[in-house]
């Protein structure tokens, strides 16, 4: 085989390859970004079902409630159980065809309602006095409609009114023969109480929690592939369907040692999502005790081990197998991209077989060494003796806004100069120009205005002896510029409250101290402590601390003047340096900042509910003395002024003048 025909394969082999990874370099990021879109859709998606199911959950729960109390409010029932009292209901205001009516009534409201299987009326001694349907039989828990011993009579008994009880799905045999299926339900109960406030007995609503609990699927299930999840504190299985992880499950089965991973995943937190299993996994927590669920109702109670309960759904999270079989569109792009990609690299492979590399290498060179001069990743330019600018790549011109036009020999490179760097560039070009190396560090102005900072090195051509024009090589140091000041602005402050920090309050006092000794003006200190700031730490939490720590500098600097500095030296310590101000000045800026500390409420969020605190502050003053050069004797002095001002009872100031 001829070193041609090897070279050829050679080629071709490397036209296939080459194209193939390069346009995989190029589509893989962008099919990654399609993979985190459709990702991010799934969760707006999770996100979405989720909040449909809880407003279904609690639209659903709370009707049924009002339901309860309201027929705990009728008048005709009220007056039944008043007369149940009486030796005869037929002697009393209540006749035996109002209770028939009353009877027909609440028959038709559960008949007609499939939320509810049973409304029984209960006496205070626990007798059953009036059921619907009547065609409902008293269930397992109860014996000759006596229903005294039951959980749902006993909780409601001591209950004020309107407040209700709920007992846990299906707890206790709490199950149902309705037709021919046995459900499990709800039991409701809440005290009837006569128009006098005298307590009559309970009424008790069972709800069916398959209809509830179905209600809330369909609410959910609007995506096919999603799963709805409701399971109690206990881990039992809420819902008459299982998921994936669950089909064979029903109501009550243990969700805990069913499903592990689901369980770990969502009793670790409150609310969140999480990956199991390649699914999507959106839950929150859901307490009917809360006031989500009271609605008309005063409180709630129930059995503390079986809440708060968990909602949640599932989605299947997409793969890269799914996303190309679902998007076909994108398959035959990858294949029709490829396939161009090739059949490119073989017609390069073959053409430029056929050239001739000698011809094109002179050629080739010089577009490189143009290419590399106008695109490189720094700046180039040509003075001649005068500083006039005699050449500039493309580079350096897009720096400085020009174009080439407008300033090859048009301007000299001082006129880019701001004043205060030229005199560094005029030395390093009088030394370019005696044939000597010559640097400077300079900022160049941009034909907007702006700042370019730049290091210039610089040589000489000399041609016969004679100076022809100068070469030089500009590199731009803006953005490390610009990185030394935040670097060095972020050494000087606080990152929390964003007030100075205490080593540029020690070096900003020493320029202060240092001023007013020359123009013999006075300078004072405040050392103040934020009263009992641990005991908010250990109550609250260290991220309302963090938020009493900022509201605490809004309301300082707020009374301060600008030549003032405030500074946080401490945890709960700030100290503030007052430039021209005496002791006696100090001490009523002193007493402004402690009287608005406790005059300033500052609202902080503590699980779900808002609460107001109150804050106090002990503050220490000193002024620095004309003998003292350094910050240190005077913070020392202030700081014994704070102790003593915490040590007599806090919420207050203490001059140390000496």
């Amino acid at each position: 085989m001829s070193v041609s025909l090897r070279r050829l394969y050679i080629r071709l082999l490397l036209a296939i390859c080459i194209p193939l990874i390069l346009v995989s370099a190029t589509l893989l990021p962008v099919l990654h970004v399609h993979m985190e879109s459709r990702l991010d859709s799934l969760y707006t998606e999770a996100d979405a079902l989720l909040k449909v199911g809880q407003e279904a959950l609690t639209r659903d729960i709370n009707e049924s409630l009002n339901y309860a109390l309201a027929i705990a409010e009728m008048p005709a029932l009220r007056r039944y159980l008043t007369g149940q009292d009486e030796t005869l209901i037929v002697d009393q205001h209540y006749s035996l065809s109002d209770l028939s009516q009353l009877s027909t009534f609440l028959n038709t409201l559960i008949n007609h309602n499939p939320r509810y299987t049973k409304l029984v009326l209960i006496d205070n001694q626990g007798r059953e006095v009036l059921r619907a349907p009547t065609s409902n039989e008293t269930g397992p828990r109860v014996t000759g409609n006596y229903h005294a011993y039951t959980d749902y009579f006993g909780e409601a008994s001591s209950l004020l009114p309107r407040d209700l009880y709920i007992s846990p799905p299906g707890r206790n045999l709490q199950f149902e023969l309705l037709g021919n299926d046995v459900i499990p339900v709800v039991n409701v109960s809440t005290p009837v109480f006569d128009a006098m406030g005298v307590r009559r007995g309970v009424v008790l609503l069972s709800l069916n929690w398959g209809y509830l609990t179905n209600a809330l699927r369909q609410a959910m299930l609007l995506d096919p592939n999603a799963n709805a999840i409701l399971i109690d504190a206990q881990g039992r299985w809420l819902l008459d369907e299982g998921i994936p992880p669950l089909d064979a499950a029903s109501f009550g089965g243990d969700f805990a040692s069913l499903a592990p991973h689901y369980w770990q995943a969502i009793q670790q937190r409150n609310a969140g999502h999480a990956s199991v299993d390649n699914h999507l996994l959106r839950f929150q927590t859901e307490d009917i005790r809360t006031l989500r669920y009271r609605s008309l109702a005063g409180t709630i109670f129930s059995e503390n081990d079986y809440h708060p309960w968990k909602l949640g759904v599932t989605l299947p999270q997409p793969s890269w197998r799914s996303l190309i079989e679902e998007e076909t569109t994108v398959l035959w792009f990858l294949l029709l991209t490829y396939s161009v990609a090739v059949a490119f690299g073989i017609f390069w492979a073959l053409s430029s077989q056929r050239q001739r590399q000698l011809r094109k290498a002179a050629q080739r060179h010089a577009h490189e060494v143009s290419d590399l001069y106008e695109n490189a990743p720094c700046g180039y330019h040509s003075l001649d003796s005068t500083g006039r600018i005699i050449k500039m790549n493309r580079t350096e011109l897009a720096w400085l806004g020009y174009a080439e036009e407008e300033v090859i020999g048009h301007i000299t490179y001082r006129e880019l100069i701001t004043p205060e760097t030229r005199d560094r560039f005029d030395k390093a070009f009088e030394n370019v120009k005696n044939n000597h190396p010559g640097s400077a560090e300079c900022s160049l102005l941009t034909r907007d205005g702006e700042q370019r900072h730049v290091m210039i090195k610089a040589s000489a051509y000399y041609r016969n002896g004679q100076f022809v024009h100068s070469r030089a090589t500009v590199f731009d140091l803006t953005e490390r510029k610009r990185l030394e000041e935040k670097l060095r602005a972020q050494a000087m402050s606080d990152p929390l409250t964003g007030v100075f920090n205490r080593r540029y309050l020690q070096a900003q006092a020493t320029t202060e101290i240092s001023r007013a000794r020359r123009q013999h003006h006075p300078i004072a200190l405040i050392a103040i402590d934020i009263d009992h700031f641990k005991r908010i730490n250990d109550t609250y939490g260290h991220d309302v601390g963090d938020d009493v720590l900022k509201s605490f500098t809004k309301i300082v600097t707020e009374l301060l003047r600008q030549e003032d500095l405030l500074c946080r030296v401490g945890g709960e310590e700030f100290a503030i340096l007052l430039p021209n101000t005496s002791l006696a000045q100090a001490e009523q800026v002193a007493e402004r900042i402690r009287s608005k500390a406790a005059s300033t409420p500052i609202n902080i969020s503590e699980e779900h509910s808002e609460k107001v605190l109150r804050l106090t502050v002990s503050l220490g003053i000193t002024a620095i003395l004309a003998t003292e050069k350094a910050l240190k004797p005077a913070l020392k002095r202030a700081d014994i002024g704070l102790y003593q001002a915490k040590a007599n009872g806090r919420n207050q100031i203490v001059v140390n003048a000496a």
